[in-house]
């Protein structure tokens, strides 16, 4: 076998690929006597077929797949052997590579086209300013957090007439067409919450309600969700689908909540054990805790502006008519040529990405270990469960849940890995630039965010 390569370009190359009966005769031969010692032929017994017969029906089958693999492993090979750094993969040259028939015997021409970017470095040092976007949580955002805090922290007290926001308890019955209670119909009891009433029909008979009070309606059209309909009914969902006949609603309680007072026993608990003592102090932990909460939404707008910063002084050239080519193949399609045009300076900025990444990644000696995604995976499920207790069956059940993840979810990791190795280019810039530290309200952030989208 001979590989040679020529420049095309100063960012572009071919390669000529020749491969000779000895490259592949030997696998071929190999595969076809298997083939005959397990062939079916009638008027033969097994293993018995002639060898003449076997290569005259499969050979040429067997010959070209035999190529194609040769070709494939000895064209990765020698990318891996040259360290050549390419771009996407290596395409096909149509033009020069002659169509094959799988001849016996005669040498074979493979020719393909190779896409280079420039040589470049990425600088990282304190003359590099990037803008650190930190987000102040001002006093409004306080008091929704009071309000919330307290609501959540209430207790329910039985009342005689129903507001907006309150929550009746009663029996649901089932009626038939004429209004009358339907023989063998579902009964239920069950807490229906106002709020969750979206029929204003339905809601406003609600609202002045009184214990003992009956009130006719559809539970599925009053609260056009599946899933509330059937909780009401205690049902499936599946089945609450298809409810179309009304109920009457018998009310037997009404509760409100009455908020938390704000005092020393609210704020045991919610921050237990800090011995919080005013409400002054309550509101500057929960400012200080709300602010802590946003710093991952900061580090998110900072790797934005990171790639700003190191895509505008970063100078990289890339072959842009390999590049384009490249992209409409591996699209199959789903790319048009109008569509690359008009985007492809997005392409090209993302594939400039890429390289810049990967530079910091090896310059860096960045990694993300098989345990790291894992732990990741295990701090998502137990987000869920911040209320449990942290037992040894647990951390079991953790560590099994993350295993199949793992395995059962490859794009998902995949997305993961690249987030985690974001993360740590990040961490690692902000070591070495001058953060420019801009203090917005969250209001401001929404609005960059999205500009930035």
């Amino acid at each position: 076998m001979e590989i040679t390569r020529e420049n095309t370009g100063e960012l572009t190359a071919t390669l000529k690929m020749v491969i000779s009966p000895s490259d592949h005769q030997e696998n071929v031969t190999k595969i076809l006597k298997d083939y005959q010692r397990k062939a079916n032929v009638p008027g033969f017994r097994p293993g018995h077929v002639p060898f003449g017969m076997i290569k005259k029906l499969y050979g040429g089958a067997v010959f070209a797949e035999e190529v194609n693999k040769l070709v494939s492993e000895k064209l990765h090979n020698y990318i891996a052997d040259e360290k050549l750094d390419i771009l996407g993969q290596p395409l096909a040259n149509t033009e020069k590579t002659n169509e094959h028939n799988y001849t016996e015997g005669q040498d074979l021409e493979f020719y393909f086209d190779l896409g280079f970017a420039s040589s470049f470095d990425v600088v990282l040092n304190d003359t590099l300013a990037i803008d650190y976007h930190v987000i102040k949580v001002d006093e409004t955002m306080v008091d929704k957090h009071l309000v919330d805090l307290a609501q959540r922290f209430g207790e329910l007290a039985n009342k005689e007439v129903a507001e907006e926001k309150d929550v009746l308890f009663g029996e649901f019955v089932q009626l038939d067409e004429d209004g009358n209670v339907l023989e063998g119909g579902l009964t239920h009891s069950a807490k229906v919450a106002i709020n969750l009433i979206s029929d204003n029909d339905v809601r406003s008979k609600m609202i002045g309600a009184k214990v003992g009070d009956e009130i006719v309606f559809n539970p599925l059209k009053a609260t056009g969700n599946e899933v509330e309909a059937s909780a009401m009914l205690g049902i499936s969902k599946e089945a609450a689908a298809e409810i179309g006949t009304d109920f009457r609603y018998h009310i037997n309680e009404i509760s409100s909540m009455v908020p938390a007072e704000m005092d020393a026993a609210l704020f045991e608990k919610v921050f237990p054990g800090v011995g919080i003592e005013t409400e002054a102090e309550f509101r500057n932990k929960i400012r200080n805790e709300s602010e802590k909460s946003f710093i991952p939404d900061s580090n998110h707008l900072f790797t934005h502006h990171l790639q700003e910063k190191l895509l505008e002084i970063t100078n990289i050239s890339l072959p842009d008519e390999f590049l384009k080519r490249w992209l409409i193949e591996t699209n199959e399609g789903k790319l048009t040529a109008e569509d690359l045009e008009r985007d492809y300076t997005k392409y090209a900025d993302g594939m400039k990405w890429q390289l810049i990444e990967n530079k910091i990644i090896i310059n860096e000696g960045i990694s993300v270990s098989d345990e790291e995604i894992k732990d990741t995976v295990k701090d998502y499920y137990w987000q869920g469960w911040r209320t449990l207790q942290l037992t040894e069956d647990l951390l079991e059940k953790l560590e099994a849940m993350a295993e199949k993840f793992m395995k059962d979810k490859p794009n998902e990791i995949r997305r993961l890995t690249d987030s985690l190795y974001m993360q740590k280019i990040a961490g690692v810039v902000k070591s070495k630039v001058t953060l420019v530290e801009k203090e917005i309200s969250y209001d401001e952030f929404v609005k960059i965010d999205a500009e930035k989208h």
